[in-house]
């Protein structure tokens, strides 16, 4: 009997300590999906900063890039404006040194056939007086 005792005692104990997990069951979960929670939540957020991070500096690449980019075609423009300029007035000189020899050029012809006249005219007038004089 006393051995029955001792057992029934110790199920009851077993007993008692059960009914105190069942009844602290529901808080200690709450705890534990609660920690759960937060530690989930400060990976995740962690996480996001990491991710927001390398894209921040992803981006700043991209703009450092970019913005070096449009200064290189920004000088390259005026480079070129500057020798299309300096061409344009290459050009502009050339046409004003064509034109002077084209202008000296009629002048020359201008004056050649005035020659040509003159010594035609100098002859006539030498053959015209060569037969009064004879």
């Amino acid at each position: 009997m006393a051995e029955r005792e001792k057992t029934i005692a110790g199920k009851e104990a077993e007993w008692a300590q059960l009914r105190a997990q069942a009844v602290a069951f529901p808080k200690e979960l709450e705890t534990a999906v609660a920690k759960a929670v937060q530690e989930t939540g400060d990976r995740l957020k962690l996480e996001a900063k990491n991710r927001e991070e390398l894209l921040r500096k992803e981006f700043e690449g991209q703009r450092n890039v970019l913005t070096t980019r449009i200064e290189l075609l920004e000088r390259l423009a005026k480079e070129q404006l500057e020798q299309v300029t300096k061409l344009s007035r290459q050009l502009e000189t050339a046409y004003q040194k064509v034109q002077d020899i084209a202008e000296k050029a009629i002048e020359g012809s201008s004056q050649s056939k005035s020659l040509a006249d003159l010594q035609k005219l100098l002859a006539d007038q030498s053959r015209k007086l060569a037969p009064e004089k004879g």
